[in-house]
């Protein structure tokens, strides 16, 4: 007899039969109004499409960044959480060792003295190469491993140095090449004079552009170094051509009444000046009354019948009288100077009279004369000397001005009331005290560098050794670290120097060397220098 084919209404009844009898089982719902098991079967189907993703996710996370494990070649490990720097060396005598170091500076030194490419020593660079010690001449890389994974790995010696610095500064992390040192006096405002003991602190300020109020072309300082000289800091004229000094100083002979008459400098207002200070500042020849050959003779100009060394002046249009301009007869012509000039000249000797004699202007030859005084460095006005009382800080800032082959340095004093850098919030200089002298024994009471920076410089006595003259970095505590050469420089991830000035990096404290002799020592222990305990410091009333 013929089959009767199954229809697809007899299908879709038969499957529903089965739902009603699988929510009967699992609901004890026979009747099934609605069907919340389809609901039930898409879930489950999105559950584990999700679980087949989130494997494969773990799976190629896995393969792109498997878990941490020591390196299979040399380079440099911190072990987390302890913190432990290590080199790893893979090829020794022993196998695979971890040599623990002191510093980031310490284990970049070691692997540059190993020779990273094939153990053989590397040796001192140029100061102007850009080699490393890395096959592509930069600093090596770091890998965080966890200390689980060193457990097995022999240890050699503590090796390195132990007072490296803190920090290897990245560009970004790089001061610009502002620089200063500041001179402040300690006034005791219950004395009749709050600055006669002259109790000066210095400060040496590191990627900080704003002094305050510059020194003005009417103001000057008249400062008294430690070997007692004495200079006057003024506005560097415009006939002095020093495009890259705001601010020179030149020495003064107070003993000289006819100079310190002329300048209107007064002992009462000389201050005290420290030697970090003074070498900052540019220096000018000595100031003093210029000599005039055949001062009192006749010369080769009649201008009223005056002799050699006569001082004439002569009214422009529009101008007061107190505005005149100024010249000096000479053998053979006539030559203008400065105000300044015509008094130095006259407090000296006053060929020509008690009075200057103002004449006509076509009574001034055309031709210069052959052979000229030199005044360019006079200021050019009689500036007043500020006193320390009303103005107890100075500050010489040094810069870098222009780009590329233009670039020069350029240095300007400013004075004010209190040193001009931020504050904490008792009121306080945000400075580091500073215990340890320079080198050769110069003072510094503190340092400023805005926290968690660092300075990677070259220092400089002029643009010539902006790029040949020695590195140092410089941390946020003062300290300066020599660098011996550029190679060395480039392998610690110290490229791409900044200048800075000489005079300012000779104040600052020295560092160890960075260098791949000294990092080869080795330790059991480091005995601690002893250190310096804070001072209590009272709290204000009510505080």
């Amino acid at each position: 007899m013929p089959s009767t084919p199954t229809t697809k209404s007899q299908v879709q009844a038969y499957r529903f039969v089965l739902r009603r009898m699988q929510s009967a089982l699992v609901r004890k719902d026979a009747v099934m109004l609605h069907d919340p098991m389809r609901t039930h079967s898409r879930a489950t189907i999105v559950g584990v499409c999700i679980a087949a993703i989130g494997m494969i996710g773990v799976l190629i996370f896995g393969l792109l960044k498997p878990a941490p494990k020591a390196p299979n070649q040399d380079g440099i490990v911190i072990a987390q959480p302890s913190g432990a720097i290590y080199v790893l060396l893979t090829n020794t005598d022993r196998g695979k060792v971890l040599v623990p170091t002191f510093n980031l500076a310490s284990a970049r030194l070691l692997l540059l003295a190993r020779g990273s490419n094939g153990g053989e020593q590397e040796q001192p660079g140029s100061q102007t190469d850009d080699g490393g010690g890395g096959a592509a001449g930069g600093p090596a890389k770091v890998e965080v491993v966890p200390d689980s994974k060193l457990v097995d790995i022999t240890r050699e010696r503590l090796t390195g140095i132990p007072d490296g610095p803190q920090m290897l500064p990245g560009d970004d992390q790089r001061i610009n090449s502002d620089w200063a040192v500041c001179d402040e006096y300690q006034l005791d405002r219950s004395l009749n004079k709050p600055a006669s003991e002259n109790k000066i602190e210095t400060t040496v300020a590191a990627g900080h552009t704003d002094f305050g109020p510059e020194l003005a072309v009417n103001e000057a300082l008249l400062v008294q170094a430690e070997n007692k000289k004495v200079y006057l800091v003024y506005r560097t004229p415009e006939t002095a051509v020093k495009k890259n000094a705001n601010t020179v100083r030149a020495e003064v002979d107070m003993g000289d009444n006819r100079v310190t008459t002329a300048l209107n400098l007064r002992t009462e207002n000389i201050r005290q000046i420290t030697t970090g200070l003074l070498n900052a500042i540019p220096e000018a020849p000595r100031l003093a009354s210029p000599e005039i050959p055949g001062h009192g003779t006749v010369g080769q100009v009649d201008i009223e019948g005056l002799p050699v060394g006569s001082i004439v002046s002569i009214q422009r249009a529009g101008a007061a009288a107190v505005e005149n301009d100024y010249y000096v007869i000479l053998r053979d012509g006539v030559q203008k100077i400065k105000k300044t000039t015509a008094d130095l000249i006259r407090f000296k000797s006053t060929a020509g009279g008690d009075k200057i004699t103002e004449v006509r202007p076509d009574q001034i030859p055309g031709a210069s004369p052959s052979n000229e005084i030199d005044e360019s460095t006079f200021p050019k006005v009689v500036p007043e000397a500020l006193d320390p009382v009303n103005f107890p800080v100075a500050c010489l800032r040094w810069n870098v001005v222009g780009e590329g082959p233009d670039a020069d340095e350029h240095t300007q004093v400013h004075v004010g009331t209190q040193l001009p850098l931020p504050r904490t919030p008792r009121g306080e200089p945000a400075t580091v005290p500073i215990s340890t002298p320079s080198a050769d024994g110069q003072r510094l009471d503190h340092f400023y560098m805005p926290p968690g920076r660092a300075a990677v410089v070259r220092g400089a006595t002029s643009k010539v050794d902006f790029a040949t003259g020695p590195i140092y970095l410089v941390s946020d505590r003062g300290v300066k670290f020599g660098v011996p050469d550029a190679k060395t420089a480039t392998a610690l991830g110290l490229a791409n120097q900044r200048p800075a000035p000489d005079a300012i990096m000779r104040l600052l404290p020295n560092g160890a060397s960075l260098n791949t002799r000294d990092v080869r020592q080795t330790f059991d222990s480091v005995a601690v220098q002893p250190g310096q305990f804070p001072s209590a410091t009272p709290k204000a009333p009510g505080g």
